[in-house]
This record gives structure tokens, sequence and C-alpha cells, in this order.
């Protein structure tokens, strides 16, 4: 076991096939999102209940808190109906953006060239979408429960949020480009030098 994890070229691959993997199962969240979301009958909205729980009676006897629900609403308008679509597509675009960006950097360090321009423009976009998603993802579901809890007759209103963990992994992120830019401009340097 210990074999396969200290051979390089293994590695590069797994990581290659690992992000080609994630790409391919982002596809299949995207349709299935599209199709419980297009129709516009029944579409399933989370709503976070974390900052006002709401106390539920179970079997008539014991009570617990609700922090999230998913309400079902229809016949959606055309803004809460393109907000909740883009809030359920946004965090899978978004895996499959950083997905992407394995596969690209699996390939350039398989081919041995570890500063390849389209690797440090990969890194930078998806540092980027990170840092951007960690704002839209939550900001857009917040307002697509505003929209669906409205058109139901409940007024929630809707909080900037952020979700530091793709914030975190965004900034991680863009270190590392940061790295690889030096990196790359090191190599061209160099080269001009032999």
């Amino acid at each position: 076991m210990a074999k396969l994890f200290s051979d390089q070229g293994k590695n590069i691959e797994v990581m290659a096939l690992a992000g080609g993997l994630a790409v391919l199962a982002g596809l299949v969240l995207i349709v299935r999102d599209l199709v419980r979301i297009l129709p516009n009958r029944d579409v399933p909205v989370p709503v976070d209940l974390a900052r006002m729980p709401q106390d539920l009676l179970l079997d008539g006897t014991a009570t617990a808190q609700a922090t999230e629900v998913v309400i079902r609403v229809s016949d959606l308008g055309p803004g809460p109906y393109a907000v909740v679509l883009a809030a359920a597509l946004l965090p899978t675009v978004t895996l499959i953006l950083v997905a992407v960006c394995f596969t690209v950097l699996g390939r350039s360090f398989r081919s041995g060239d570890f500063f390849a321009p389209r690797s440090v423009r990969t890194m930078n976009v998806t540092a980027l979408t990170l840092v951007l998603g960690s704002i839209a993802i939550p900001t857009l579901q917040g307002i697509a429960a505003d929209g669906a809890l409205a058109s139901v007759g409940v007024e929630f209103g809707p909080t900037l949020e952020v979700d530091w963990v793709l914030f975190m992994a965004g900034l991680l992120l863009g270190t590392v480009w940061h790295a690889f830019q030096r990196g790359a401009r090191l190599q061209r340097d160099t080269e001009g030098l032999v």
C-alpha cells in the first residue's frame, strides 16, 4: 500500500482521474437539479432556520427544533425562479471548476511542465471562483429561500452570509497560485539564461 502512494506518476494519474470523476459527478448533479427545478412544480428549496429555530411536536409528545427545512413550491415567478435555479446550480458549478483545476494540474504535472501557463491561469480562476462563490452561494441560497417562503405567504428576509470554508479554500488556492506564478516567472527567466 505504501508503494502505491510513493509512486509519483501514479499519484498524478490519481489526481487527474479524481478531477475527471468529480467533473462527471458534477454534471450528473446538474442534470438532477435541472430535472427537479425546470418544470417549476414542487421545486425543493432548502431554508436555513438557524437564526430562527422552529419548535416541532413529534408523535404528539416529544418536541424538537428544526434548524433547516425544505419547502416545495410551484409556479414561481421569473425572478424567484431564476434565483432558485442559480442557487441550486452554483455550488455544483463551483465543484466542477475545482475538479477541472485538479485535472489540468494533473495533466501538467504528468507532462513534467509544473509551471505551465494553463495551470497558473486555471488556479487563478479557481481561487477567484471559490472566493466569489463563498459569498454568492449562501447569498443566493438565502434569497431563494426568502422568495420561496414569500410565495407561500411567509416573510423571512435573507441575510448576507459567507461560507468560510470556501473562502479559506479560495485564499489557500490563491496562495498556491501566487507560488506557481513566481515559479513560472523564474522558469521563464532561467530558460532565457540557458
